[in-house]
């Protein structure tokens, strides 16, 4: 197989494909932009290449609310060749570009036509996940998740997303750059250790009811983890099951992240329940800013940096129950 042909089979796909070797998703589109100085919406000619965790699209979807225009449209601009064919997409960009009423009208349109199956697939993920994951039934409490979603396609014909999913499968080799033509010239390209052959095995849905439920399935044998964020409630892939914090920037914050917040929450939280973690932070605390204040008096630089180093050691040995809380109090009311 040629190098570009798994690239240009995505293409006049859905833009998207899934590697379940390594749990990510790739998605390839034309990106659409809108420029301030000409005031239009202009799609590059150039498609753009993302690689994401596998899930991301069936939390993003799941996160969208496709009665809402701002929503749709969001969705749409990620995934544009999953709603629509690229050549049908260039129709509406003449020479590249549209107006913002075209841009807006075709958007619309877009959404009219397309928001009453999506949520039909919205509602039909919400019933599986319920079945399966979330809330089984006392007959199907003693089984795993993935099992329980086999009783549910057996017993729910409706669920159109369990029905019979077509997708193309790839095994490919690809050369992290190009590698010559020859014989010769592919060893020597070999030998070289920054070099490398790259294994693709790859799944390219049909259609959305594919994507889907590739994603779910891979959620069900708990090869990643379905999560609602506790800051800002939207679902997100988690690699790690204790995760419950997403890593998208945080409502009212501009950089902050919900983990970032979530961790300094769960920090705060930690500090207030136990009194002689409180006591060594303040301690912490103080010894920095007299630091901070005179940098120019070893006695308060020399005395925060041994009290930062042995610190490390006392909270290790205190939260691995090898420092008692009586001994961890006594050390830092005596470093105080």
């Amino acid at each position: 197989m040629e190098e570009n042909t798994y690239i240009l089979d995505i293409l006049s796909g859905l833009g998207l494909a899934i590697n379940e070797k390594n749990n990510s998703e790739i998605v390839i589109n034309y990106p659409i932009n809108f420029d301030k100085k000409t005031m239009k919406f202009v799609i590059d000619s150039n498609y753009k290449i993302t690689f994401q965790q596998l899930g991301c699209f069936l939390s993003d979807f799941l996160n969208a609310d496709f009665n809402e225009y701002a929503d749709f449209l969001n969705f749409f601009t990620k995934y544009s060749l999953s709603l629509l064919n690229y050549n049908k997409l260039k129709k509406v960009f003449k020479n590249g570009y549209c107006t913002e009423e075209t841009f807006k009208d075709f958007v619309l349109d877009l959404q009219t036509k397309n928001k009453n199956l999506l949520n039909k697939l919205q509602e039909q993920i919400d019933m599986i996940l319920d079945y399966c994951l979330l809330n089984p039934t006392k007959k199907a409490e003693g089984y795993k998740p993935i099992e329980r979603l086999y009783v549910l396609r057996r017993i729910s014909p409706n669920l159109t997303i369990l029905n019979e999913n077509k997708s193309a499968y790839y095994s490919t080799n690809l050369f992290s750059s190009y590698p010559g033509s020859t014989e010769k010239d592919i060893y020597e390209f070999l030998s070289k250790k920054k070099n490398e052959v790259i294994e693709y095995d790859l799944i390219l849905p049909y259609d959305l009811s594919s994507i889907i439920y590739k994603s779910i399935c891979s959620i069900l044998k708990e090869f990643l983890y379905l999560k609602s964020c506790k800051n800002c409630n939207k679902y997100f892939i988690a690699t790690n099951k204790a995760y419950n914090y997403c890593q998208n920037i945080a409502p009212g914050e501009t950089i902050k992240t919900c983990r970032d917040i979530g961790r300094k929450a769960t920090f705060e939280n930690t500090k207030a329940s136990n009194p002689v973690l409180d006591l060594y932070y303040k301690t912490y605390n103080r010894k920095s800013m007299m630091k901070s204040r005179y940098p120019d008096i070893p006695k308060y630089v020399n005395d925060f940096n041994k009290f930062k180093e042995t610190g490390k050691k006392k909270i290790k040995q205190y939260k691995t129950n090898k420092l008692s809380a009586e001994e961890f109090k006594n050390w830092i009311e005596k470093n105080s």
